[in-house]
């Protein structure tokens, strides 16, 4: 009985100091903050607390530096132009990357099959330009040079690569990012609908990310279209199946609302790769599910100007053309890029230097709208070389996946190998040889396969293996 109210006093008398305690911080706070540097104290209060939750869950901070970046925002911090909050998040996500690395005592990131590739890319960049720079050490139109700006890029995409691989870690985290990338496109797509039915439509624009870009908008579409369709064809919910059914219907209308060729082109390799992936289904159900997606597709469509279709299946270069004289433009560049190449094979010309050389030589400061040309450009032969057999490792990555990786993660597997290959098509008529859309579908297939190597010990005897069998962390 003298426990029991020793134990009553002690709680009382603990309570009693936490309610004195918060009485004072609060009366410390409202002091701090009614000042005149009260917003800054508001401020750092607030940071510090994020900067605890970052130590303890960094995957948030990846997933936020995502987010930032789709929706192309980098709003500096306490108005310092040069401090900009993504890269406040990445110094601050250093720190849990340097104590993950001593926990390891391991940095298997350089194990990595695409890391490799990504350096080996990254040294070839910096002797292709090192060589231009002895030649050219003068910039005629420094304006139009984007070799410092490029290299930046390269390394901060690199950089992200690595966060993501660190701390996106699971299944569960793995499909929160999805999800997440998924909520993010759908948004933006249906931005496109919402435009299309204002006066003076014409090609379709997403009002944010990446599809800001008509002709980089049906590459966003067609990514989420292929990710929900294979989460249509997986899942066993009736709901899931109706609300993917829901969201995937508009996409490849949107994508051909941009009145891009190469998005034409993509929307057909879609729809040959689709079929052809439900070996399981019988033909009448092949041809029951197209049908239901293109009916769906053409009554979308009839809010579609004319001219966004006539543009996206002309591919005649003349000035008569619905879009000839950008097809011209674009022929021209080409040409002028393919002379630049064939007279410097080896190392190109460097990064970013192909629009002032292309400006004095032919007087245009066009890009060639083609990856591979820009490869080419960027680093020579070599440069090519190591950018398909990124592509190579990668394919054969998502392939043993389906085979081998977990279960949970079947739909993203599947839906990114047909992204990749999709990527490739639309790298004939974009410039995105490096884009973000690479960075993730690499880490989402590497993080899946560290997933797949901690769960199964058999895993890690194949050629892909770079991790150590270890429990897979929750």
């Amino acid at each position: 009985m003298r426990d029991l109210h020793a134990l009553t006093g002690s709680s009382s008398a603990s309570i009693t100091l936490q309610a004195v305690g918060f009485v004072l911080l609060t009366g410390f706070l409202i002091q701090i903050l009614s000042g005149e540097k009260g917003p800054f104290f508001l401020i750092a209060i607030l940071g510090g607390i994020c900067m605890l939750w970052l130590f303890k869950e960094p995957h948030w901070g990846v997933l936020i530096i995502l987010v930032m970046w789709f929706l192309r925002l980098s709003p500096p911090v306490l108005g310092i132009s040069y401090l900009r909050i993504p890269y406040l998040i990445s110094a601050l996500l250093l720190i849990p990357l340097a104590f993950t690395i001593l926990q390891d005592r391991d940095i298997w990131v350089w194990r990595v099959p695409q890391v490799k590739l990504f350096a080996a890319i990254g040294i070839v960049l910096l002797a292709s330009t090192g060589w231009s720079y002895y030649h050219y050490p003068m910039k005629l139109l420094p304006e139009l040079d984007q070799t410092g700006e490029m290299l930046q890029i390269f390394v901060v995409r690199l950089v992200f690569l690595v966060f993501f691989l660190y701390f996106i870690t699971t299944s569960r985290k793995i499909e929160l990012s999805v999800w997440l990338l998924l909520g993010l496109v759908i948004s933006s797509a249906v931005s496109v609908l919402y435009s299309a039915t204002e006066p003076g439509f014409r090609r379709g624009t997403a009002a944010f990310g990446p599809g800001t870009n008509p002709t980089s908008l049906p590459f966003l579409c067609l990514f989420g279209a292929s990710l929900l369709w294979f989460y249509y064809t997986c899942t066993q919910s009736r709901r899931g199946k109706r609300l993917a059914l829901l969201f995937l219907t508009p996409l490849p209308t949107v994508a051909l609302a941009s009145g891009s060729r190469g998005g034409f082109l993509q929307l057909l390799v879609f729809a040959f790769l689709i079929v052809k992936e439900q070996e399981g289904w019988s033909a009448a159900k092949k041809v029951r599910s197209l049908l239901l997606l293109g009916i769906m597709s053409f009554m979308l469509l009839s809010i579609m100007p004319t001219a966004n279709l006539l543009r996206a299946t002309s591919f005649e270069a003349a000035q008569s053309a619905v879009g000839g004289e950008s097809l011209a433009n674009r022929v021209n560049t080409v040409t002028a890029a393919l002379e630049m190449i064939a007279s410097k094979p080896i190392l190109g010309i460097g990064i970013g230097n192909f629009r002032w050389m292309h400006q004095i030589a032919y007087g245009s400061d066009l890009h060639p709208h083609n990856s591979y040309i820009e490869a080419l450009l960027s680093g020579g032969v070599g440069c090519l070389t190591l950018y398909l057999l990124l592509f190579y490792v990668t394919y054969q990555m998502l392939r043993r996946l389906e085979k081998t990786g977990p279960r949970e993660l079947l739909w993203v597997s599947k839906g990114l190998r047909i992204n990749l290959i999709l990527f490739l098509v639309s790298s004939i008529s974009d410039d995105i040889w490096l884009s973000d859309w690479l960075y993730l579908m690499v880490g989402l297939t590497v993080a899946m396969t560290r997933v797949s190597q901690n769960q199964f010990a058999g895993f890690t005897a194949d050629r892909f293996a770079f991790l150590k069998t270890q429990p897979c962390k929750a």
